[in-house]
This record gives structure tokens, C-alpha cells and sequence, in this order.
């Protein structure tokens, strides 16, 4: 009987694999014209222009906020690449005292939370991701009264800390 109601678990879960693996954006869609991507993937959530007349299409995934896919065109309107930016390694690539907040919007989407540090002058922007693959971490961006990058720092998401954070 036990393995029954497992079969019964299962299958729902495996159909609910099947379509949400339908909707991410992938390196399959490189060269795809527009049309294509949004039959497969839908509609972005945000665009933005790139630089030589191309655009980035973002795709946020789950509601975690932690996946953010782009999909990048070049000036033709075919995609050039694919990438899911919020890991670590693309916070690497931000460039303090150079980029502003116009870069780090095109570069990962609208942040969970966007908090004043008075005290210091900043403002922080909130970017969820998992460091590893496996650590529930966000990264904070700090910005200048001018919107260039002062500042970078990761930590734990304090969502899965426990207690009374309201964050």
C-alpha cells in the first residue's frame, strides 16, 4: 500500500519538473530570434538596452528571488547568450567606484529590498542568490548619493535565519 501512495506522490511531482524545466531559458535558445524565446519562455520581466544596440530580456524564477536568467540579443535580434546571474561569480565581476546603479539594474534586476544606511551615507541594494549552489546568501550593494558602487558584501539571507528579522 505504502508503495502505491508513493507512485501517487510522484508523478504529480515529476509533471510539475517537467513544466517548470519547460520555462527556464537555456543555452538551447542561442540564435533564436524573439518570437522564439518568448513561445518558450513567456514574456520578460524586465528589458534593458545593451551596449551596440543589442537588449537583455531578465527573467526572475521562483519566489525566492534568488535565479534571475537573461537573455541577451544582439542588434539583429538573435541571442547571443544565456546565463543565470545571480551567483557569486557574476558578483565578482562588479566594479566598485565604476559601475552604477543603471549597470547593476541590467546586470541582476530589480534587488529584494533597497535599505538607507544612513550613518555611512549608502544605500544598500538586496540581491538574494545561492552561494554554491547551497547557501541561502544575498548580496548587498552599496551605493554613493551619486549611484556609483562603494561597496559589496555577502551574508546569510536573514529570510532563513530564524527569529524576529522582518527583512
Amino acid at each position: 500500500m505504502l508503495q502505491f501512495s508513493l507512485r501517487l506522490l510522484l508523478v504529480p511531482a515529476l509533471l510539475l519538473a517537467a513544466l517548470v524545466g519547460c520555462a527556464t531559458p537555456g543555452p538551447a535558445l542561442v540564435g533564436a530570434d524573439g518570437a522564439m524565446v518568448q513561445a518558450k519562455v513567456g514574456s520578460p520581466a524586465e528589458t534593458f538596452p545593451l551596449p551596440g544596440g543589442g537588449v537583455r530580456w531578465m527573467y526572475p524564477l521562483g519566489g525566492l528571488q534568488q535565479f534571475v536568467w537573461t537573455v541577451d540579443f544582439d542588434a539583429a535580434g538573435r541571442v547571443t547568450e544565456v546565463r543565470q546571474v545571480r551567483t557569486a561569480a557574476s558578483f565578482a565581476r562588479v566594479r566598485v567606484g565604476v559601475d552604477t546603479q543603471a549597470d547593476i539594474r541590467r546586470e541582476f534586476g530589480t534587488p529584494r529590498i533597497v535599505m538607507p544606511f544612513s550613518r555611512v551615507g549608502l544605500v544598500g541594494w538586496m540581491y538574494p542568490y545561492l552561494e554554491n549552489d547551497f547557501w541561502r546568501s544575498e548580496m548587498v550593494i552599496y551605493f554613493d548619493a551619486t549611484g556609483i558602487v562603494r561597496r559589496i558584501e555577502n551574508g546569510p539571507d536573514p529570510r532563513f535565519l530564524g527569529g524576529d528579522d522582518r527583512r
